[in-house]
């Protein structure tokens, strides 16, 4: 019994509070900014026509939908600036841009992520229903880099951008790991609640709607039920692969395989991206990023 706690206990600490090196939490962080950069694009180039004065889903128009001063509807929490300056989307969507970029190059420390996790915000919560799929995993990520972004590749700036490993890359990657395993266990479960992902007609129905990269006729039906249940598969086999750490390297290929046929349905490309980001912590690569000169 002593013994199986001792073991547990190591584990316990080795998974959480050994000293990593930061190169891979920096690819995470200059992934995401990427992403960052592309969504507050979108944003600033159409938000306004959205979220404005006069937008499609106008103040009055955003508070009924989501259900202000509704019991119940959880709108009290739903906190944004654009509800008070309905017409400082494109300043919002600037800043997030912004700070986007100096994500990317370490600069501004922990405070760039905290300020692309809050513009995000902004603008969900002001239009939750308007809220893709990348959103939420992005915003998480960002949250997450606020406790520790990695290093820079640059080295004019001290502290965080020294490649010294620290306890908090450990942490931090491990709650992007266990972020991972929940997202795909929360997806795998919301589509078998549904039948047509058992029969394998949601492949075929998405196919016939043209929503992804392929369209098919009614004699390539048999395609879209292979697509649809090999998005339940490979899910399936990245959250056994997550268990194992010697099938590592088999869950890296399903999780590609996975966003290619998530793709081929839906080509929601952001999506897939920001999935693939997250991904760098689950399934380290390889990525060369120069080391700081030495002080000495």
């Amino acid at each position: 019994m002593n013994s199986h706690l001792r073991e547990t206990t190591k584990w316990w600490i080795e998974a959480w509070f050994v000293p990593k090196d930061p190169s891979l939490l920096s690819c995470v962080r200059i992934g995401a900014g990427v992403v960052a950069i592309l969504h507050f694009l979108t944003l600033l180039l159409g938000g306004d026509d959205w979220l404005g004065p006069n937008g499609w889903l106008n103040v009055d128009a955003g508070r009924y939908l989501v259900g202000n001063e509704v019991e119940g509807t959880g709108s009290l929490y739903r906190w944004s600036w654009l509800y008070w300056y309905p017409d400082s989307t494109g300043l919002f969507a600037g800043l997030g841009l912004v700070a986007s970029a100096a994500t990317i190059a370490g600069v501004g420390s922990r405070l760039s992520p905290f300020i692309v996790w809050f513009c995000l915000g902004t603008f969900h919560h002001r239009a939750p229903l308007l809220t893709t799929m990348h959103e939420p995993l992005l915003t998480a990520l960002m949250a997450y880099l606020i406790i520790d972004n990695g290093r820079t590749i640059w080295t004019f700036r001290p502290g965080l951008s020294s490649g010294d490993p620290r306890i908090s890359v450990n942490f931090v990657l491990r709650l992007m790991r266990c972020h991972f395993w929940i997202w795909i266990a929360f997806s795998l479960s919301h589509m078998l609640a549904n039948s047509i992902w058992w029969n394998g007609e949601a492949g075929w129905l998405l196919t016939q709607q043209s929503r992804g990269l392929l369209s098919l006729s009614d004699g390539w039906q048999w395609l879209g039920q292979v697509l649809t249940h090999s998005v339940i598969l490979t899910q399936v086999a990245i959250l056994f692969c997550l268990s194992q750490s010697v099938l590592h390297w088999l869950g890296k290929w399903m999780t590609y395989l996975f966003l290619f046929a998530m793709l081929l349905l839906l080509s929601d490309w952001m999506y897939a991206s920001v999935l693939i980001v997250v991904s760098f912590a689950v399934w380290p690569i390889q990525i060369p990023i120069p080391k700081p000169p030495s002080n000495k």
